[in-house]
């Protein structure tokens, strides 16, 4: 085993044995939008929130409610916010533009009424067909008119149906993108907490979730010998992988880096265990080739770690022996899956 292969993974479940100590210090609450925040301060990846978590403790600042919220909002996740609130906004405008035009055509409609009415007292007042042929034609203006603004108002609300159907459609592909890998279209690491939430919420005692943590092999080494991009080919093979092996309300996330994440609602731990390893066997026996010379890549591994949930345990808790079952199959000789303790 290299050590210089290890780093990727050793570093990650570094960070993760650091996070939710320094959240406790600092009376964090360990919820997901918090432990990004904190994740990514101890990785170091984002030197602008490191500088103001550091500007906050010197400062003997709180780390309230308020206050992690407005690092997250700031430093994780404001230009998917931002996006979001734009179209939500553009949303709101065109909704009231349509009930403007309600309660115009209600008042049209109230005026035409009201001309219907005039019109039946005066025909009963009349005594002349000249009187009357008047009156008709005085109608016949009005009926056009209400015509002419009940066609006009039908088209606009054709072209505000359509504005708004693109509103929502573009609603609904920011709140994707804000929950998607990039690279792979996987969920990310913010999504797969909300999933896992949610299936620790639904789930029956008897029927726990399990997650499964992967990891691929000697990643470093395939990026140094064949290049980055052939490296993020092989990321997205093997979320490809994931994503077939999966089923009905099983969720696959790239929880960072070359490492992915299978959440299985209501499976026990040898459901999981037989998942893992077909998709580890899949892998294994994959031969991929490059698309410029077709020269193979060598062996794709990948090595995992399962674990079932326990009732009344932290999600974070649930995660972290998921990740430390993946760093003793990573130990023990890799391409294999290992059950949490």
């Amino acid at each position: 085993m290299n050590a210089a292969d290890d780093t990727n993974s050793e570093k990650a479940a570094e960070y993760l044995r650091l996070t939710l100590p320094l959240m406790s210090r600092h009376h964090v609450p360990a919820i997901p939008h918090n432990y990004a925040v904190w994740y990514t301060y101890v990785s170091g990846e984002n030197p602008a929130l490191c500088e103001e978590i550091d500007r906050l403790i010197g400062a003997g600042e709180a780390f309230t409610p308020s206050v992690n919220a407005h690092l997250y909002r700031r430093f994780i996740s404001e230009q998917d916010l931002g996006e979001v609130e734009q179209v939500r906004s553009e949303l709101g405008v065109l909704i009231q533009e349509v009930s403007t035009s309600l309660r115009n055509a209600g008042k049209d409609a109230q005026a035409f009424e009201g001309v219907l009415d005039n019109f039946a007292g005066d025909v009963s007042d009349c005594s002349d067909l000249k009187s009357i042929s008047s009156l008709i034609g005085e109608l016949i203006d009005e009926t056009r008119n209400m015509r002419s603004n009940t066609t006009t108002l039908h088209v606009h609300f054709e072209e505000k149906s359509r504005e708004i159907e693109n509103l929502q459609e573009q609603l609904q592909a920011e709140r994707q993108r804000a929950l998607s890998d990039p690279l792979t279209g996987l969920y990310n690491r913010t999504a797969l907490f909300e999933h896992i939430e949610t299936a620790i919420a639904a789930a029956e005692p008897a029927m726990p979730p399990s997650l499964i943590m992967f990891d691929i092999d000697h990643f470093k080494r395939i990026n140094d010998t064949h290049g980055h991009l052939i490296g993020d080919r092989v990321i997205r093979f093997v979320a490809q992988t994931l994503q077939k092996n999966i089923k009905g309300q099983d969720t696959a996330a790239r929880f960072g880096g070359e490492e992915f994440t299978v959440l299985l609602p209501n499976t026990p731990a040898n459901g999981a265990m037989a998942v893992a390893q077909t998709i580890r066997r899949i892998i294994e026996t994959a031969q991929l080739v490059r698309a410029d010379n077709k020269k193979p890549l060598g062996d794709i591994t990948i090595s995992a770690g399962v674990a079932t949930f326990r009732n009344g345990e932290d999600v974070m808790d649930f995660i972290d022996r998921a990740d430390r079952a993946l760093y003793r199959s990573k130990k023990d000789g890799r391409n294999r899956v290992s059950a949490a303790g």
